[in-house]
């Protein structure tokens, strides 16, 4: 049986709360340096350099689902969460090395400052409708998205602190996310997320390699789970045909590289960027990164199970039906309280927030540029580009508000994995990713195919997600994937049939790309 320690709430709770202050300190430091304009506050001057922009945007994109959902997957499904590397890092490798120097290019030719910004100036639209649209899914993506991210604040903190209740730990997490975030916009954001996406990685590359050399390696995960269920041991489910496709094509697997084009909270790093050689240090940054975490993550959340089978009393709420509700996302946090000195487990509490922070922040920021740039600036005030400083912080508090009253009451079930990936990362994903990849690639994008491909993409995530019953079919059909390929070939067709006669393409962009 695994040796625990006596869980010391008390100096857990002081180390928790000295890396609270140093990146609320940060971030607050962070503000120092912005100055009074819109370009500030939503892309820090377009200043950022490689390192920073690359951990910055892995931070955001890899949020409380890695730290919390993606454990809670590994512990229930076993090794074959191990899939999660290379669906993850597909992405990582298009992003950067394909369409993050474009879009850079691109957006400081047009001089967007938002991605709304950026489909709107390629076509010129005298009239909002593809602006408008953009905004909408934002604010509807988002809410959901930072949502996710304060209930799993509010399970850290239930799962740590004796007495500590779910709605406690929601407020505290927005708390800390909204008080740098309203203050240093997105200048705050990156630096605050560049040391959070170092503790991540830390956190989930020393923390895995403990446990697998004091408890056996992954000798005694085999040993454990094969007593549980054999299937925990398989890399592939014991499916054919489309069964085998959808699992391949799932949340699970392969399926979430279709969502990382179209994440405005990562593209809008690549528009920061200082110059386009930044984008290759970028790439090879972020994909290194990537891969520890997702190790890290997949392995915790296997080691939990096994040490669960092997007798861990603190493994069995995640497996009790009253509590795996609550309680299977926590093996990362479960564990450390339990396995290491308090000090410590202090610090993978801080991990776990700053993924949580790390996402949250980035999309209260983007929200707040679509509400207050790309709404009031452009079409209220009409006067964009100026200082809308009131406004920026007026939006991400109320947003911020919002996200925290879908979760605050009745809602410590909700499972962050499908929240995010199947709500917040699909709706995004399917909704820009095909129009972002065709306006930077494909010179004959129109505006007619944007916009339809936009609604089309949009429209089916949230469609599929809520009428397919896969218990009729026995197939898992994940709605990212699906909604990203029909937003496509809408665009495509839609765009053959009624081109624009602005491309957004000059010359010497044709023949770059």
């Amino acid at each position: 049986m695994p040796e625990t320690t006596v869980v010391n709430t008390t100096v857990v709770g002081v180390s928790f709360v000295v890396y609270t202050l140093a990146i609320v300190a940060i971030g607050l430091y962070s503000a120092r340096f912005a100055k009074r304009s819109d370009e500030d506050y939503f892309l820090a001057g377009r200043s950022l350099g490689g390192w920073v922009a690359a951990l910055s945007a892995s931070a955001s994109s890899e949020s409380g689902w890695v730290t919390l959902g993606l454990v809670g997957w590994a512990f229930a499904s076993g090794v074959q969460a191990y899939w999660i590397i290379p669906g993850c890092l597909l992405g990582f490798l298009f992003n950067w090395f394909v369409l993050a120097g474009r879009l850079r290019d691109r957006s400081i030719k047009l001089g967007a400052l938002t991605i709304p910004d950026f489909f709107s100036f390629n076509f010129k639209e005298r009239y909002p409708l593809l602006r408008t649209l953009s905004v909408f899914i934002i604010l509807a993506a988002m809410m959901l998205y930072v949502a996710a991210q304060l209930a799993a604040a509010g399970k850290a903190f239930t799962a740590t602190f004796d007495g500590v209740d779910y709605r406690v730990g929601v407020l505290i997490g927005a708390g800390i996310v909204l008080l740098y975030t309203v203050i240093g916009g997105f200048r705050a954001v990156c630096w605050t997320d560049f040391l959070q996406a170092l503790l991540m990685v830390g956190t989930l590359v020393a923390f895995p390699i403990y446990l697998l050399v004091t408890q056996g390696g992954y000798g005694f995960i085999q040993e454990q789970l094969s007593t549980v269920d054999d299937s925990l041991l398989r890399f592939t489910p014991d499916k054919s045909g489309p069964a085998l496709l959808g699992f391949f094509l799932g949340a699970g697997a392969l399926g979430i590289n279709f969502g990382y084009p179209g994440q405005p909270h990562v593209l809008i790093r690549f528009m920061a960027l200082r110059s386009r050689k930044d984008a290759l240090v970028g790439g090879v940054v972020s994909m290194t990164w990537g891969l520890c975490v997702y190790w890290g993550a997949v392995t915790v959340g296997l080691m939990a199970r096994a040490m669960t089978a092997a007798g861990a009393s603190w493994g069995q709420l995640m497996l009790d039906q009253e509590t795996s509700g609550v309680y299977q996302e926590l093996g990362l946090v479960l564990s450390a309280m339990h396995m290491l000195p308090p000090v410590m487990a202090g610090m993978v509490l801080a991990a776990v927030l700053a993924a949580i922070c790390s996402t949250a922040d980035s999309q209260l920021v983007v929200a707040a540029s679509a509400a207050a740039n790309d709404f009031y600036a452009r079409l209220l005030s009409k006067k964009p580009g100026a200082s809308h400083m009131l406004v920026n912080r007026i939006v991400v508090l109320t947003i911020g508000i919002g996200a925290v009253l879908l979760v605050l009451y009745d809602r410590s079930d909700v499972k962050v994995y499908e929240y995010v990936l199947s709500y917040g990362w699909a709706m995004l994903g399917a909704a820009f990713g095909p129009q972002m990849i065709l306006l930077l690639l494909w010179k004959r994008a129109s505006y007619a195919g944007c916009v339809s491909g936009m609604l089309t993409g949009f429209i089916v995530a949230i469609a599929w997600k809520l009428f397919y019953d896969p218990t009729t079919t026995g197939i898992e059909v994940y709605n990212l994937p699906l909604a990203f390929v029909v937003a496509l070939v809408v665009n495509v067709m839609v765009s053959l049939v009624m081109p624009s006669t602005i491309s957004g393409f000059d010359e010497k962009e044709k023949q770059s790309n």
